[in-house]
């Protein structure tokens, strides 16, 4: 079995096992079944090194309980939430953060939280910085990427949910990071971390800041949600890019990275 998905159910364990130590008053329960553990392989493990992303039609043939689930679960994120409050949102993004960190604390990573506009975190190792992330928690597909991002690079072919969920809001905040990481921190490696926990596919993903802005340099803002309730009052970003899942490594290398 590999280790990613061994270590995800650690992942998975720790955080039912201490839900109060994360936070009492924020219920959450998190899951990763056989049916998650086949998705993984097949839907990342397995078809890394082809040429472009394998379509939802095919996977479906390959996965026990993925049509089922694409028609049940996954299509109810093809609906805008007109009652978005971002405040929710970040209150659930940070308590996967806290998760996160305790999690890798528990593996003997110390992890101290950092202050814009450098990123989220820092990991120390012998008195030292060894490391910085920022991690976003994503549990809803980007059902209609298909047919909505035009700009496939890396890929000559579509990009399809499972693959190309995983977002980054391009404005100001990313630009001022950026320059961040490039000047002051080019000693020290970034990664940006994302937490995958659609109905699907489920895991810990990441890329270098190199590569995610070497993305972004050559596909520009990808894509522009529409407005929805929340956004003028959160200020909210709507540009959006989408680094391809593809391409990133997962849990197993990061914490090794970490260490």
């Amino acid at each position: 079995m590999s280790q990613d998905i061994e270590l995800y159910k650690e992942l998975v364990k720790f955080c039912n096992e201490n839900l109060a130590l994360i936070d009492c008053n924020f219920e959450r329960t998190v899951l990763f079944t056989d049916f998650h553990e086949t998705c993984f392989k097949e839907m990342y493990l397995n078809i890394q090194d082809e040429p472009n992303p394998v379509a939802p039609k095919i996977l479906k043939e390959r996965v026990v309980g993925l049509t089922e689930c694409y028609k049940t679960e996954v299509s109810k994120f093809l609906f805008k939430r007109n009652s978005f409050k971002k405040g929710l949102d970040i209150q659930l993004g940070q308590w996967y953060e806290k998760a996160f960190q305790l999690f890798l604390e528990s593996k003997g990573i110390i992890v101290n939280k950092k202050g814009f506009p450098f990123p989220d975190f820092e990991v120390i190792k012998d008195n030292e910085v060894v490391a910085y992330y920022e991690l976003k928690y994503i549990e809803a597909p980007f059902v209609s990427a298909n047919t909505q991002v035009k700009n496939t690079y890396p890929y000559t072919d579509k990009r399809y949910d499972y693959e190309c969920s995983l977002t980054l809001d391009t404005g100001r905040k990313l630009m001022e990071q950026r320059e961040k990481i490039e000047q002051d921190l080019s000693s020290v490696p970034t990664y940006y971390v994302w937490w995958f926990d659609a109905p699907h596919l489920k895991g810990i993903f990441y890329m270098d800041s190199t590569e995610v802005f070497d993305y972004w340099d050559n596909v520009g803002d990808l894509h522009e949600r529409s407005t929805r309730e929340g956004d003028i009052e959160s200020k909210q970003v709507t540009t959006k890019i989408y680094p391809p899942l593809l391409k990133m490594k997962s849990l197993e290398n990061l914490i090794q990275t970490f260490k």
